[in-house]
């Protein structure tokens, strides 16, 4: 969790000083995700997969949530153990949202069109699968707490996790481009030989500028503005595009 894992030496060395982390353990076992977006995967589709790209963006926001939410409860929770729990079962539902993130891309990596749709699902549904096993790793960490006497080594593998999550958004950033790049109609040159036309109808740009607005409400405002995170540049990259003066397929 990003936010969580910048603010987390501060609240590992607290929890380190109490005597709840020596008795807080995770209790719940691997489950398969609930996942609670809706989709009608059709992977020969470039517009079903846009659509299926930002649902996976939104279930990264939701994990993103989670480290707001706890943010939330740590400034009015003063008990030790609470935080704990609190912490760990953001954490939990934030590697279930990155789960999620996967499972709704799946069915992509096996497309017709493995030049452009396959090929980058299996890219992005990777990316998320990365996502998510730090989170693991860094839950594995929160079950560990008693056993992470040496705070130095505890720390280099905070900084290691939050590094490696760093990589990883930018490579998201590299796969949101070629997923765009898939609604570019390579065949329709405008008369001075760009490329000017979608593959979606209007109605099908409409309804995911719609669905980018749902989730990210924010984007315009907030997208292109320096120090924005990660995630709000790569769903600022879908509104930059969307909203660009291409033709659509029937126009």
């Amino acid at each position: 969790m990003m936010l969580l894992a910048r603010r987390l030496p501060l609240l590992v060395a607290f929890c380190l000083l109490t005597s709840a982390a020596a008795t807080t353990k995770a209790d719940a076992e691997q489950t398969a995700p609930s996942c609670l977006y809706l989709h009608e995967a059709r992977p020969d589709s470039p517009y079903a997969y846009t659509q299926a790209s930002l649902i996976a963006l939104s279930y990264a926001r939701s994990a993103s949530r989670e480290a707001e939410a706890f943010e939330a409860e740590r400034r009015v929770e003063r008990n030790s153990g609470t935080l704990l729990i609190a912490m760990m079962r953001h954490t939990k539902t934030a590697s279930e949202s990155y789960a999620c993130a996967e499972v709704v891309l799946e069915p992509y990596k096996k497309s017709p069109d493995q030049k452009m749709i396959g090929l980058t699902a299996a890219y992005a549904a990777g990316l998320y699968g990365q996502h998510r096993r730090l989170t693991d790793q860094f839950l594995d960490l929160l079950r560990n707490l008693p056993d992470h006497s040496d705070q130095v080594k505890l720390a280099d593998v905070i900084s290691t996790i939050e590094v490696e999550r760093g990589k990883v958004w930018k490579e998201l950033i590299k796969a949101t481009t070629l997923t765009l790049l898939g609604l570019v109609d390579q065949s329709k040159t405008s008369k001075d030989g760009t490329l000017q036309t979608l593959v979606i109808t209007r109605a099908e740009r409409k309804e995911l500028v719609d669905r980018l607005l749902r989730a990210f409400p924010e984007v315009k405002a907030q997208g292109h503005k320096p120090g924005t995170s990660d995630l709000m540049f790569i769903a600022s990259l879908y509104d930059q595009f969307l909203t660009k003066p291409y033709k659509c397929a029937d126009e």
